[in-house]
């Protein structure tokens, strides 16, 4: 491969470490892959500079579902340039924009029909929650969400996130109740202590920061509960939305389930664009912002893009595809049932998740065996009373790397897992690939990998210093 940009790796390092996170910088260089540069992305393939072909198992955290640079959604976009096509739209109608909101529509259950598109995941839940207080008029003044939810990291949404990783206390702005909806009657009873005080239920159908899914009785019963006391349900289907999961979005799964507001992000634009929505039933948008008065109370310069929405709806057509969705059902069955086969490894506790998106648990790691590696790291590290856990887990994503060319992540939510979460398009080949790396690196001795992980690092930092 030849290097298209001026700067070496190191100097990228250096960018990042002065103008963009000296921390970030700090976390990654832990890694063998942060002495890599990628010069060119294709299908489930990450190329080096240096020529190694990484296989990617993080679908870029969930927006390369259709895989890197799909020929199609890079054609629509060069099109959109070459033809110098107007990509920004607020006084004028665009048909890129309606025909984008149409088609979601169309590809969603029951009356899901009014959509608002913006940028990030996050951006998106923003949009829904300010909807569902407007839908009740401000009169309802709080808001519940689950045990150990991840709805993203802006002031609100990092309010109703529930995990480990977002544990800092940011300035409140709104009212919130964390519960563990998995209990329906504690939810019964946190509704009657809060009649006509709840406007709306904000919950993961399927959380990928556990890889776990909620069963559907449950949330056929929150969705009773909500219906009864008219409270705005909205799912969060951000990541586990374009078939990440086992169809379109989770929720679909079950034909008695029905959100007052779906939201979505990561592969909705195609792997290219930042895009994001929401879609609602059309009772919960007229009442909302039906009226000239309201129409503009929810926007922002960038939301309703054109040129992204363009690129939307080529990722939409491709995935309304028959052939292209026989195609995926056909590896995902193929997937799920390799990914089993991990299960009877002796440290592997626990395989959880669904379609293209597995945690892997692996059994609690004593520091009592660890002393003299512990001394070979500095001290503030390893106060973490979840460092033996990050430690293992981290070990593997590098053995991977390093030896097997295997490029996967890890979730540090109420649990630490390895995920396992490839573009949907992922030949059988590159499964076989990934499941038999994956054996190899977890039947090692958990002390083995964790001692070669912390070498490497040492031995890569004294060479730098």
């Amino acid at each position: 491969m030849i290097n298209k940009y001026n700067n070496s790796n190191k100097d990228v390092k250096y960018l990042y470490k002065n103008f963009l996170n000296i921390g970030q910088v700090g976390l990654l260089d832990k890694f063998d892959f942060s002495e890599d540069k990628i010069v060119q992305a294709k299908k489930c393939t990450l190329y080096t500079e240096s020529g190694r072909e990484i296989l990617d198992l993080t679908s870029g955290f969930g927006t390369q579902n259709l895989g890197y640079n799909n020929d199609k959604i890079i054609s629509e976009r060069i099109a959109f340039a070459n033809n110098n096509e107007l990509p920004f739209s607020r006084l004028f109608f665009n048909e890129d924009v309606a025909k984008l909101a149409k088609k979601i529509s169309s590809m969603l259950p029951g009356s899901l029909q009014y959509s608002f598109f913006s940028n990030s995941g996050a951006e998106a839940n923003e949009g829904a929650l300010k909807l569902a207080f407007k839908y009740h008029n401000g009169q309802r003044k709080l808001l519940i969400h689950n045990k150990d939810s991840f709805h993203g990291k802006l002031i609100a949404t990092s309010q109703i996130t529930n995990s480990p990783e977002v544990y800092f206390d940011f300035q409140s702005s709104l009212e919130t109740d964390c519960i563990d909806l998995s209990n329906t009657d504690l939810l019964e009873e946190k509704v009657l202590k809060n009649k006509d005080n709840i406007y709306a239920i904000i919950i993961e159908p399927f959380s990928a920061s556990l890889a776990r899914p909620i069963d559907f009785k449950t949330l056929l019963k929150i969705q009773e509960i909500c219906n009864r006391e008219d409270i705005v349900l909205i799912f969060d289907e951000v990541y586990s939305g374009f078939f990440r999961t086992s169809n379109l979005f989770y929720f679909m799964n079950e034909s008695d389930l029905l959100p007052d507001i779906v939201t979505y992000s990561k592969s909705f634009g195609g792997g290219i664009s930042s895009v994001s929505g929401y879609t609602t039933k059309e009772k919960v948008f007229t009442k909302a912002y039906g009226s000239q008065k309201d129409a503009l109370l929810h926007s922002s310069t960038y939301s309703n893009y054109v040129e992204e929405s363009r690129v939307a709806l080529k990722a939409l057509s491709i995935f309304s595809n028959t052939n292209f969705q026989e195609e995926i059902n056909q590896k995902r069955k193929y997937f799920i049932k390799k990914i089993h086969e991990i299960t009877n490894l002796k440290y592997v506790e626990s395989l959880t998740g669904d379609g293209f998106h597995w945690g892997i648990g692996f059994e609690k790691i004593k520091l009592l065996n660890l002393d003299k590696l512990l001394k070979l790291l500095p001290l503030e590290i390893t106060k973490d009373p979840r460092f033996a856990e990050k430690l293992y887990v981290s070990s593997i994503i590098n053995e991977l790397y390093r030896k097997y060319n295997i490029l996967s992540y890890a979730g540090f939510n109420s649990e630490i897992k390895l995920f396992i979460s490839p573009p949907i398009i992922i030949s059988e080949q590159e499964i076989d690939h990934a499941v038999e790396s994956i054996i190899k690196t977890v039947e090692k001795k958990p002390l083995v990998l964790m001692t070669s992980f912390v070498q490497n690092y040492l031995l890569r930092f004294l060479n730098k210093n």
